[in-house]
């Protein structure tokens, strides 16, 4: 293992870092508000340390590709990094306590949405852009953006950039980082333009379609999207279609903008996906009904909207969920563990691991009435998965289960108080990357609570990849071995 290429791998992401938080004094230009001090000095002090850095390091030795190890650790302790340095400029700027801002950008870098800020109504402009930037930057993919904007990633960084976006939709992994970052560019612009001809205040606008596209579900509001709602309702038709639009696959959304409609729907992934959201749709409205006094208008904002965010893996909510029935919060919870489509901005299991769970469950009950004579293959897209593929998928979900029911079990040990069905929830919508609340989580919350919300936010999002890394590690000095290409 070469720590120099370790640290190439840090340098690129924090020159990266420090690009993204010198906008935000471009926000505060724009409004004539105070500068940010604090993210213009430490945006200026990442873009220049990293970039001296890397130059010092690219003269001591030669750029080098990454290992798969490399790759790995590096990947791991990124998604760590980031937060952990633009918490120092957003505590001091903010002056809120460095553990809620490491809260807060942990939160908008995976794409989950929980929040501990209060008064966002109040909050300077380029803070909440600054919020919204994260999450928009976060969900597509930090190494996704090194790669588009710094050309020297490619000399070192394929196979780190394999870990984030693996599936290709041009000839090249290059050629599907540009493709990718193009489309979803042209999205958020098109829903922005939307949203403000609908109404939307423009700050507003950027930051709900950049929250939406990227299934991030962080508001400028503290009533959430329900403020923006309430003064611009036509505003939720576009929203609701980012939502879905967030949660397709980027190869399927790459066909269906390309007008390969027919091949989109032979996707067996796309039509579960679709499925899902209809059927979770229905049961959430009927569900609703009778809290709502049995309107059928309400149960459609309230049921719909929350349900299709819930799977979608947003986080955007219209009422207050806290209130709501544990048979709704239960549903919720459901579609929140699901989650949305692989190669995504979403989180949760992933629609293809619960199709492949569905398939590998008909496998072994055909199997069992004929007494083994009938063992069907289990097929996706036309290709027989091997017992590998299958396994790997099957033990991701066992894997997040258990996560989110540990994450539970301690959150309802350092806050008896707090009901199970809550607990739950609360830990789903953390692990899953989703950003819904029944109010477990504040500023007030205990700081255990907010240790553990944020660990399952990180490992959700990086999909437990840290525990790879570090099973690596430790075979790696055992044995001196570990996959080098």
């Amino acid at each position: 293992m070469r720590l120099l290429a370790i640290v190439e791998g840090f340098l690129s992401v924090t020159m990266l870092l420090g690009l993204l938080m010198l906008t935000v004094p471009l926000i505060d230009a724009i409004y004539r508000e105070p500068v940010s001090l604090w993210f213009l000095t430490v945006g200026l002090a990442c873009t220049v340390t990293g970039y001296v850095l890397y130059k010092l390091v690219e003269h001591v030795g030669k750029v080098v590709e990454m290992s798969l190890l490399e790759s790995m650790i590096t990947y791991s302790l990124a998604w760590l990094l980031l937060p952990a340095i633009s918490a120092v400029a957003l505590s001091l700027e903010s002056s809120i306590p460095y553990e809620d801002a490491l809260f807060e950008c942990i939160s908008g870098f995976t794409g989950t949405g929980l929040t501990v800020m209060m008064g966002l109504d109040s909050t300077k402009r380029s803070i909440l852009y600054w919020r919204g930037l994260m999450q928009w930057t976060g969900e597509l993919g930090v190494v996704v953006f090194t790669a588009v904007f710094l050309p020297f990633f490619w000399r070192f960084g394929v196979i780190l950039y394999s870990l984030e976006r693996p599936t290709r939709i041009s000839a090249s992994l290059r050629e599907t980082a540009m493709k990718i970052f193009y489309i979803y560019s042209l999205v958020t612009v098109l829903g922005i333009v939307t949203c403000v001809y609908l109404g939307v205040e423009p700050l507003d606008a950027a930051v709900h379609v950049m929250t939406a596209i990227a299934t991030g579900g962080m508001s400028n509001y503290d009533a959430n999207y329900e403020k923006v709602f309430q003064y611009a309702p036509l505003s939720i038709y576009p929203i609701t279609i980012l939502m879905i639009i967030g949660g397709f696959n980027f190869v399927t959304l790459s066909r269906i903008l390309g007008g390969e409609f027919k091949r989109a729907w032979e996707s067996e992934e796309f039509k579960a996906f679709i499925y899902l959201n209809i059927t979770f749709m229905g049961i959430s409205m009927l569900t609703v009904l009778p809290t709502v006094n049995w309107s059928l208008e309400n149960s459609l904002l309230y049921g719909v909207f929350n349900a299709l965010s819930a799977l979608t893996t947003t986080g955007f909510s219209i009422g207050r969920l806290g209130s709501m029935s544990d048979h709704v919060k239960l549903l919720l919870t459901l579609a929140m563990f699901i989650g949305c489509m692989s190669f995504s901005t979403g989180g949760g299991i992933k629609v293809v691991r619960l199709v492949i769970l569905c398939k590998k469950l008909k496998s072994y009950i055909v199997s069992f009435l004929t007494g083994g004579t009938v063992s069907p293959d289990i097929r996706l897209g036309g290709d027989v998965l091997d017992e590998r593929e299958v396994a790997n998928a099957l033990i991701y979900i066992i894997l997040h289960l258990s996560a989110l029911l540990v994450g539970a079990s301690l959150v309802k040990a350092i806050v008896p108080g707090v009901d199970m069905v809550d607990a739950v929830f609360e830990t789903t919508s953390a692990a899953s990357n989703v950003g819904l609340s029944v109010g477990v989580i504040s500023a007030h919350a205990p700081l255990g609570v907010k240790i553990v919300l944020m660990a399952l936010m990180y490992f959700g999002r990086l999909e437990y990849l840290p525990l790879i890394a570090f099973t690596g590690l430790l075979l790696y000095r055992k044995y001196r071995v570990f996959i080098t290409r």
